[in-house]
């Protein structure tokens, strides 16, 4: 009698549940019943949202549509409510709202992070990330708008704050976006003759004593100065105690009026977890061991449940004393291929070997022709840094017809005029048909 396809659930449609789930397709020696539960309709690549935020990229060009993506997979759009992995079920509450259980034999938990926010007064309502593609295309929109209203006012204090932008957190990603959407206002400035000699006020606030520490301490130092030559405001060993009426209040005792506040400092996992039994770490991460498996505090496995990306933590065997990979897209690429090798090995009650990477590096962009990387030891600044993030991104994106919009772009990007149309109405489309109606 034939053996009755194995129910593999995949939990998030990011790098995890896209890689996973390819790499499970292949195996045709194992029946298997693939379905991968995520809210939206796409995975988002998001290294490259700086570059969305910059309008080097199309937004959707760092997308891809998952039914697309899978060949026999089924994808179900919906939020996950609840997981038991004693009775082997996961709960989900589907687009159109309805509550609808999934069985499963092995079950990958691939949800990823979130911003990590603080209860920072005034924050919820005026803040923004820069985690999603919606988030990066927000921040270009509000920058633009902000200078055509900077235009548009006589009052220079009304004036100074729409100019004014607060990034919060700066690690590299919050390095990049600054970097980009810096260089967008000085852009979107020089084309309005109202604003002639006018400089945009950018502040960038961290509590460590470094930026972008991701690549090295040297580069980071580098980075330090190479954003304040550029005219950057930056605050080491600072916070923000209050955001409240468009005021950034920080613990140094200064207050920003500001028209932009965003918000880059740091993730969570995805708080999805505080429904389900699953073993987690006093940070909040699932335990895992070596192999991606789900494990108790005593080592033994959470039957059929697995983990990698930024919601777990694998500990990395590379390093002498104890230590977890960091949450970046080179592991979480890397533990979600070998993952999808290892189900069906743990099907057929083979061997299933641990997770060992050994670091590439890191890149990063700060704008056109110039960016930091550090690769296996190399350290690369400026054009070459720059080029080695994009080489780097453009072969790493999913799809080969992604890869060949993004080049396409950044090809059009270099020869012609800057884009300074902002989309903001996108953000509210019915709000002409409202104001016909009325």
């Amino acid at each position: 009698m034939p053996r009755p396809p194995q129910k593999i659930l995949v939990l998030g449609g990011g790098y995890v549940g896209l890689y996973v789930t390819w790499t499970l397709e292949k195996h045709t020696e194992v029946p298997l019943e693939i379905t991968v539960v995520e809210p939206r309709a796409y995975m988002t690549y998001q290294p490259l949202l700086p570059e969305v935020a910059g309008g080097h990229v199309e937004p959707r060009n760092v997308t891809v549509d998952l039914r697309q993506a899978f060949k026999h997979a089924t994808v179900v759009r919906g939020s996950v409510t609840g997981l038991d992995s004693k009775r082997q079920f996961a709960t989900v509450r589907t687009i159109d709202g309805q509550e609808r259980r999934f069985d499963y034999d092995h079950v990958v938990l691939g949800m990823g992070a979130v911003s990590r926010v603080f209860p920072t007064p005034g924050l919820k309502e005026r803040g923004i990330g820069f985690k999603t593609v919606e988030e990066a295309v927000g921040t270009r929109n509000r920058v633009l708008e902000n200078v055509s209203r900077a235009a548009a006012t006589d009052d220079p204090a009304e004036r100074r704050k729409y100019l004014t932008f607060v990034f919060i957190g700066g690690g590299y990603t919050g390095v990049e976006a600054l970097s980009e959407l810096s260089d967008l206002s000085k852009k979107a400035i020089a084309a309005q003759p109202a604003l002639a000699g006018e400089r945009p006020r950018w502040v960038l606030i961290e509590a460590l004593d470094r930026v972008a520490p991701e690549v090295g301490p040297e580069l980071a130092q580098w980075t330090l100065g190479e954003l304040r030559n550029r005219g950057i405001d930056v605050r080491l060993k600072t916070t923000m105690k209050s955001c409240e009426d468009d005021v950034a209040e920080l613990s140094d005792g200064d207050r920003i009026p500001f028209g932009m506040i965003v918000w880059t400092a740091g993730v969570k996992p995805n708080p999805v977890l505080d429904n389900t039994d699953i073993p987690r770490g006093p940070k909040g991460h699932v335990n895992a061991n070596p192999q991606m498996q789900v494990v108790r505090e005593d080592g033994s496995w959470v039957k059929g449940v697995w983990a990698a990306g930024d919601i777990a933590q694998i500990p990395d065997l590379t390093k002498p004393q104890p230590a977890y990979y960091p949450p970046n897209a080179q592991n979480a690429l890397r533990q979600a291929v070998q993952l999808g090798e290892s189900i069906p090995k743990a099907i057929r009650r083979r061997r299933v070997r641990p997770y060992i990477h050994y670091s590439l590096g890191t890149v990063a962009s700060y704008g056109v022709l110039k960016g930091a990387a550090n690769i296996k030891g190399v350290q690369l600044k400026d054009t070459w840094a720059w080029l080695a993030h994009r080489s780097y991104h453009l072969l790493a994106m999913p799809t080969f017809d992604r890869k060949v919009r993004i080049l396409t772009g950044w090809i059009g990007d270099a020869i012609g005029k800057p884009d300074l149309s902002p989309m903001d109405d996108l953000e509210d489309p019915r709000h002409d048909f409202r104001e016909a109606a009325a």
